[in-house]
C-alpha cells in the first residue's frame, strides 16, 4: 500500500495550535470546505484513525507528488 507523509501547522481544536507536526503514513485526506476541516488518515483508507485540523488561518495546501510518494504540507 503505498503511502505519504503531511506536516502541519494548523489549529486541532480550540485553542490548540500544531507546529510542524511530522505524519508519517498517510493514506488519505478529506478537506471538508463547507467545515473548515482537513482529515487526514493513517492506516485503512477512509476509516483508519484520522486527525482533524481547522483550515481556518491556514492559507496553503501542497501536495508535491515523487513517483507514487506524497508530500503534504498543510499550514
Amino acid at each position: 500500500m503505498a503511502t505519504g507523509s503531511a506536516t502541519v501547522t494548523a489549529k486541532t481544536g480550540t485553542s490548540k495550535q500544531v507546529t510542524a507536526a511530522a505524519l508519517a503514513g498517510v493514506t488519505s485526506i478529506t478537506i471538508d470546505i463547507k467545515r473548515q476541516l482537513i482529515q487526514i488518515y493513517q492506516g485503512t483508507e477512509l476509516t483508519g484513525p484520522a486527525k482533524e485540523f481547522d483550515l481556518t488561518g491556514v492559507t496553503t495546501i501542497t501536495d508535491t507528488i515523487a513517483s507514487t510518494n506524497h508530500a503534504i504540507v498543510i499550514s
